[in-house]
Parts: structure tokens; sequence; C-alpha cells
């Protein structure tokens, strides 16, 4: 090896390392800043009350846990006080979820996607820390009001033997005018779906009393945030983005949009198809339906969530008798097959067409297409064997094999550059002092040799954006999550290994946390040393030992710390591609020798 490899070698370093943590540095830059007071909200009733608490509820009124905004249309709502209902809480289940209702404000307390494990348990999709607001939540008025807490009656309206509806009802009035509200939850076996319509009716035909100047009749709210529990935001390992899908202002075409404002509050007056916040491998995606909305995220902290996702629409007041609001809410896995149902009515049981859901997975804006394809490869290879480590490492050979012509490419122009070192060196001594005649000198060297000085680096570049999109796709693909590579080893190609673990505080090393003892990281170690030593061996030449110590020890080592706490999936493509490049350099050394021998011969 020389100048031009280690050159090849360091580009590959920044280029890699830049493609890993871009993401995360970006999303670091524009998240949300947390302001200097969190949000007040509601307490909600213990998990299970069944007895009657309607005197405590007629003390309690709107209020969230603030005062009501003098002059705001919340201040301007009365409760119809005969509406003594009991706040309870009611379980439903289907086969993906179990889902936790009070009558308390009609809300959902919590949704577990019974399909889903996380440590044993199910996922809930309801994380609002020490608040207990839960779900679902509305409020009279804008972004900010109070939440509507007082009890509802609640009865359930069995359709069929596979679609439930829970509905909450209450009265209230403005200025002697009596309106009802109606929240009415509708949930089918088989789906990730729960429909939600809001129901504003009068008894005499007048309109709903909800005017108050450009203030919205009403906001409803998903959040504070969504599951499954996380450490922290790192843009990596865990991601809440806000994402709406819709037409482009300019060009019409729909486009996903993640809006990463540093406000509080996100407005978007845009007609979008869908809102929702995207996690790594699961989201709440709402469809708004039809008429003016207002969507905002509200990431102000509440007790016990220091980073909320609260994704919110705001309706206007109408001049009707009877307003009625569908929204469809998609709360599950981002598992492309399962979002794909919703766009073919026939495949769901909501008769949802067009909907777009199978565009919430994140991906690379640059390198979309190139995921495409090694999805496409890596659900092929799935389909032959149904192991996905199994499939990673097919997947790395099949890339081995396309990208050989450029890697032999790059072999035999740093021979070339090797067999030249001498007359180089002739020429440095012949020109000393002369840089404009060495330089002259060595061009037309090059051109009589046939060497392109450049060519020992060029064709490695062509492998850093398939790393790059392996690293997009392995690093969020729903299908690696908990799936089995070698029992009681790699159990989660999603998840970093370990064949260890100790550590109640991890170790800190600086630049990294070692939570525990981890193997994969070890092998790839291992593979990248000996990948650089028989790589090598089928070269000659001079070579200084600051680059020899750096190609040998320093890059591999470098690389072992960035990519310790990675995914086992992601490395195990790594180490699977130093493994299977060792044995293609030994075949060519092998090839060379024989070749070398004969023509001695």
């Amino acid at each position: 090896m020389e100048k031009n490899t280690v050159i090849a070698i360091i580009l590959s370093a920044v280029i890699i390392t830049a493609g890993m943590f871009a993401t995360q540095m970006i999303n670091e830059k524009y998240a949300p800043e947390t302001p200097p007071a969190p949000v007040e909200t509601a307490e909600q009733p213990d998990a299970v009350q069944t007895e009657s608490q309607a005197d405590t509820a007629q003390t309690d009124t709107l209020d969230s846990g603030g005062s009501v905004p003098a002059g705001s249309l919340a201040e301007e709502v009365d409760r119809v006080g005969d509406q003594d209902y009991p706040v309870e809480t009611i379980v439903a289940e289907t086969d993906l979820y179990r889902i936790v209702f009070s009558t308390a404000g009609g809300v959902v307390l919590d949704i577990d996607l019974l399909q889903e494990m996380d440590e044993g348990q199910p996922i809930s999709m309801v994380l609002d820390g020490e608040a207990n607001t839960g779900t679902f939540n509305m409020a009279f008025g804008g972004t900010g009001s109070p939440y509507i807490t007082d009890p509802f009656s609640h009865r359930v309206i069995n359709r069929s033997g596979k679609e439930v509806i829970h509905e909450f009802t209450r009265d209230y009035m403005v200025d002697n005018q009596i309106f009802t509200l109606t929240k009415s939850y509708r949930i089918m076996e088989g789906e990730y779906m729960v429909e939600l319509l809001v129901t504003l009716e009068t008894p005499d035909g007048k309109a709903v009393p909800l005017l108050n100047g450009d203030e919205p009749a009403y906001t409803l709210t998903y959040g504070p945030q969504i599951g499954p529990t996380f450490e922290k935001l790192d843009g990596r390992y865990e991601i809440r983005d806000n994402v709406t899908w819709g037409p482009d202002a300019k060009s019409g075409k729909l486009k996903r949009v993640v809006h990463k404002d540093k406000s509080q509050f996100v407005q978007s007056g845009d007609v979008v198809n869908w809102a929702g916040v995207v996690g790594k491998y699961f989201a709440v995606v709402m469809d708004p339906g039809s008429g003016s909305a207002t969507i905002s995220w509200d990431g102000r902290p509440v007790d016990g969530q220091e980073q909320p996702s609260r994704l919110q629409v705001s309706r206007p007041a109408r001049r009707q008798s009877v307003i009625e609001d569908t929204y469809r809410f998609y709360i599950g896995p981002l598992d492309r097959a399962t979002l794909s149902r919703y766009d073919r009515a026939d495949e769901n049981g909501f008769g949802i067409s067009g909907m777009g859901l199978q565009n919430a997975p994140k991906t690379s804006s640059v390198l979309g297409w190139l995921e495409s394809i090694l999805r496409f490869l890596l659900e092929m290879f799935y389909r032959l064997i149904p192991n996905y480590g199994v499939a990673i490492i097919l997947l790395t050979f099949l890339v081995k094999v396309i990208l050989f012509p450029f890697t032999h490419k790059s072999y035999e122009s740093t021979s070339k550059m090797q067999a030249v070192q001498p007359k180089i060196k002739e020429l440095q001594e012949k020109y000393k002092g002369e840089p404009q005649k060495l330089n002259a000198a060595t061009a037309e060297l090059y051109k009589a040799e046939g060497v392109n000085p450049m060519g020992g680096c060029l064709p490695m570049l062509f492998q850093f954006p398939i790393f790059i999109a392996l690293y997009g796709l392995l690093n969020r693909y729903f299908p690696l999550r908990g799936a089995t590579f070698i029992p009681g080893w790699i159990t989660d190609l999603s998840a970093p290994e370990f064949i260890w673990r100790e550590f109640e505080t991890p170790i800190n090393l600086l630049l990294i946390d070692i939570p525990a003892i981890r193997l994969l990281p070890v092998l790839y170690l291992a593979g990248q040393l000996l990948t650089t030593k028989v790589t090598q061996q089928g070269t000659t030449g001079a070579q200084s030992g600051a680059q020899q110590k750096m190609l040998t020890l320093g890059m591999p080592i470098m690389f072992f710390f960035i990519l310790y706490n990675m995914p086992s999936g992601l490395l195990l493509y790594w180490t699977a591609m130093n493994f299977i490049t060792i044995i293609q350099q030994l075949v060519t050394n092998y090839v060379k020798k024989r070749k070398a021998a004969g023509g001695a011969a």
C-alpha cells in the first residue's frame, strides 16, 4: 500500500463517520428548545375506580391543572349540573390492542400493543409521565386550553363480532344554550387503527354555541408522548419526528415533511393526508378527515416526561346544529406490510384507501432509492432462508460480488503504483529542487506505465453510499426488531448484542459508554486487522512506520469504538464484509503468486 491507499482509508473514515452521525447532529441542532416552565396538566383518576365520584367532579370543572384564561371559550362553557356520572375505567381488547378508557373526559388512559413486546411486556403507546392525563384529550378552545375532565356517560355498541364502539357523552351549555359532546371510539379486530368520531349537537336546531372570535371550537390532543419507553431521543437509536404527508404547495406532489421548528408549536394550516409522531419502530399517525383544521405539535415538558411530542388538531367554529368530525389514528408498528394495507380498501376493515402510511418510516432523502433496492434484496433472501441474520450475510456476499470489479481494479491500480515506486524515486533524485520538472516527468511516467494515481482511491468510493444506505436500512428496518440470528447470543438484530451485562453504571471511555461486554465488535476488530494484514501481503513497497501503524491499528480501533453500540444487524454486515474480504484477498494473492511463478518458469 502507498499514499493513495492511505488517503482512501482516511476518506472512508470521514465519509462513513459523517453518514452515521449526520442524522444525530441535525436532530440535536434543530430539536425543539425546552421552555423554562412545564405545561400544567390534570391528574386522571386511578387505574380502577368503579364508585361514583360525581361530587368531586363538580368542583373540578374544566380545569386541567391551571387557571382558565379570562375571555377564552373554555371560560364560557358550563356543564349541565344534573349529570352526575361516575368516574370509571373500561378495558377493551382486540387481538392487537388492549385499550383502557376513562369516563373522566372520555379519554384513553393506555393503549398496549399485544403483539409487540418490550422486556416481556406489551408496548404502551401512551407515555404521559406523572401527569396521568391519558390521551385523546379534548379542550374547548385552542391549544393550551385546559383539558375536559368531567365524567361522561358511557355505553358500548356492538356492531358485529369484530367491531365495537365505545361512546362517551355529556351535555354542556354556553349562555343557556345546551349542546351535547360525544366521543365515539371505533375499534376492530385485526386493525392497528382507532376511529374517533367527535360530535357536537344542539337539541333545538340552533348553532352549536362555540363561536368566540377566531378561537377554535375545540382542540384534540394525542400525547404527551408515544411509546415505547426510552432513555433519550438521540436521533439514531430512538427518534420522535413530527411528520406530515401531503401535497407540496408548489408542485402539488405528495411530500413527507419533518417539522423541526425550535418553537413550542409548529403550525400547519395546509391540507395534509396525515400528520403524526414517528418513532424508530412505532408511530401514531392521524388522518384529520375533511374540513378546515390546524395541526400542531407541542414539545413543552410535563412531570415525568421531559421530551413530549403532543400531536394536536384544532377545529374552527361552525354555525351548524350538528358538527361531526371523524379522525382515524394509526397506532402501531412501522412495518411496511401492515402500513400498506391502508392503501387498499379491500385489505382493511375500515375501507380506507390511498392513505400513504408506508411513507411514515424514516428514510434517507438522498439514498432512499438505494435503501429500497437493498430492502428488496434483504426480503428476497429472507424468503429463501427465514433468518434475518443469514439474510444479512447473503446480502453482504451479494454486495461484495457487485463491488468486486471495483475493488479488483483498486487492487490492480495499487499494485501498479507499487511497481513504479522505484522509478518515481529515481525521478525525485534526478529533479531534486525542481518541482515543476518533477511533476511533468512523473505525469509522463504514469502515462507510459498506464498508471492512474487515483485508481486506488476512487473505486473504493462506490461502497460508501451502499454502507450509508445499509446503515439507514438495518438501523430502522422493523422486521429486525426482536429477530433472532443465533439463540442465546444475537436475539435482537435491531439492538446491540452482548455476552455479559453486569454494569449498573456504564463505563465511560470519553467517546462512548460501555454498558455491556459485546462479542460482535471484537470479531469486527479481528476481521479488520486480518483484512489489513492479508491486503498488505499482496503488495510491496516502502511505507512509513506512522502509516503502517495507522492502517494496522489506528483505523480498526477507531471503528471498533464507533460501532461498539450499533445495532447487531449493522455490525453483522460489517463483520461479514471483513471476513469475505479476507477470503477474497487470500484467493487473489494465491492467484497472483501462481501467475508470478508461471511467468518465472
